[in-house]
């Protein structure tokens, strides 16, 4: 086989085979023999079937079967010699295939860019500094104690308030209608439950207390409210018949031991370790989102369309993921199915995430990062626990989803953007700097798919389809013949 590969960008390439008479005959004798086993032909034995009869009834279906193996076989051969990676579909250009003659053909592909980045040890990057305000900790505290808290039945000298729930009896009357009466209903004090007739008294009952009464004009009653009531001049009378309120726990030593603490100082000291930690996640976040950001305006290079294309149906195909995992039908969309300024918006959020991809890629390669399988090991037992799994249970999911080849690639990432900001010059910056074009870093665990969905996916890197699916429409026009 002789392959000719020609520069057509950084990203594309055409490759020109040549294969030799002998590799031609040798796949059309094979092919012929293996059709001569099967075929059943008038006046001739099952097997028996002279080879120019089969030539002469099936030769275009043969030579176009042959044709797409050997070219898929050729190309597979060369991509391996020349470490190309392929990334949209070939378009393949074929001579005649002949017996006792050369086979030429061309196959023009989108190939993954080698990529090589500078001005990435020791650039500048803003880190914003971790301190934890003390009204930040007593808002974590404080929706603790919402965690903890109770409903409980007021008693009479409680007036009603934002947030408690109050039962009423309520009758509507209007001239010319027959009064309308509604028992035990249950209103949420100055907030939307999505019940229209609750919704309707929830900013008309705060202040009132168990027994209290309410009437109310309406000039013109809503639409929906009551049937065959809408736009007309009502009253309705009110009577509150009990009333629930949320009741916090105390923010004192016995509530930090229900929650596992001997004091409320260590529960204080263990709410300001978390928001830190939390923060201190954001920031590394946000410091690598600019670090990314600036990469990419810093090196120019060719991002292939295939890739680009790949990692947008990643994006629709998660978002769908998402949905249903929430109870919502929604129909799976290809990019191509979305409105237009839709799509350029997925577009060009993939076009990132394949640049960021591919810098990523580069600085791994410059530093020789290697992702061993303790390391896999290691974030396999952490998506375990998080949603509450064996560690041998998510490998096994992982493996069946196809992920653990993807959660190598992240965590090769991770290691790659580790080595970015250790050897950044950090600048510190006032926490929450406003810096509208940052880009966040997301802490992505490919947790969704362990659970039996795809993990999303930064930098997908499928391999395109070999140029046998090209081939196949010739194959069956010939077959028809």
């Amino acid at each position: 086989m002789q392959v000719q590969i020609d520069d057509l960008s950084s990203i594309q390439k055409k490759m020109s085979f040549t294969l030799d008479p002998g590799a031609v005959d040798k796949a059309l004798d094979e092919a012929y023999a293996n059709l001569r086993k099967d075929v059943r032909m008038r006046g001739f034995r099952q097997g028996k079937v002279p080879r120019r009869i089969l030539e002469q009834r099936f030769g275009r279906h043969i030579e176009g079967e042959v044709g797409g193996q050997l070219i898929s076989e050729a190309f597979d051969e060369a991509v391996k010699q020349h470490d190309l990676f392929p990334v949209s579909q070939p378009i393949v250009e074929k001579g005649d295939l002949k017996k006792g003659a050369e086979y030429q053909f061309s196959v023009t592909v989108e190939v993954k860019p080698s990529v090589e980045i500078t001005g990435w040890e020791g650039m500048d990057i803003e880190w914003e500094t971790v301190e934890v305000p003390e009204e930040d900790v007593a808002a974590e505290l404080d929706a603790q104690r919402t965690r903890h808290s109770t409903v409980e039945v007021a008693d009479e000298s409680h007036s009603a308030g934002d947030g408690d729930y109050v039962l009423l009896d309520a009758t509507f009357t209007a001239e010319g209608k027959e009064d309308e009466t509604f028992e035990s209903l249950m209103v949420l004090v100055g907030q939307q439950m999505g019940v229209p007739l609750a919704d309707f008294f929830s900013d008309k009952v705060g202040g009132l207390a168990t027994g209290g009464d309410l009437t109310t004009d309406i000039d013109a009653m809503p639409e929906g409210l009551i049937e065959d009531w809408d736009g007309v001049a009502a009253k309705a009378t009110v009577k509150i018949t009990e009333i629930k309120y949320t009741k916090l726990p105390e923010l004192d030593d016995d509530f930090a031991q229900d929650l596992g603490f001997d004091t409320v100082d260590l529960l204080k000291a263990d709410a300001q370790f978390r928001l830190g930690e939390h923060r201190g996640e954001q920031a590394r976040a946000r410091a690598a989102g600019r670090a990314i950001k600036a990469l990419i305006a810093s090196n120019e290079f060719d991002v292939p369309d295939g890739l680009v294309r790949q990692e947008s149906q990643a994006i629709l195909d998660q978002s769908y993921q998402q949905l249903q995992q929430q109870g919502i039908r929604a129909p799976r969309m290809r990019v191509e199915e979305l409105p237009e300024e839709t799509q350029n918006q997925v577009l060009e959020q993939a076009r990132f995430a394949v640049r960021r991809g591919l810098i990523l890629d580069a600085v791994a390669t410059a530093s020789e990062i290697e992702v061993t399988d303790a390391d896999v090991d290691e974030k396999i037992a952490e998506i375990a626990e998080q949603i509450g799994q064996q560690p041998a249970a998510v490998k096994g999911l992982l493996a069946k989803n196809h992920g653990m080849e993807e959660l190598k690639g992240r965590l090769r990432e991770d290691k790659a953007m580790d080595a970015i900001l250790e050897r950044a010059n950090i600048i510190d910056i006032e926490w929450g700097t406003n810096d509208p074009d940052a880009v966040e870093e997301a802490d992505e665990e490919p947790a969704q798919e362990a659970s039996g969905d795809a993990a999303e996916a930064d930098q997908p890197e499928e391999e395109a389809a070999a140029p046998e699916a090209a081939e196949e429409a010739d194959a069956d026009d010939a077959s028809d013949d």
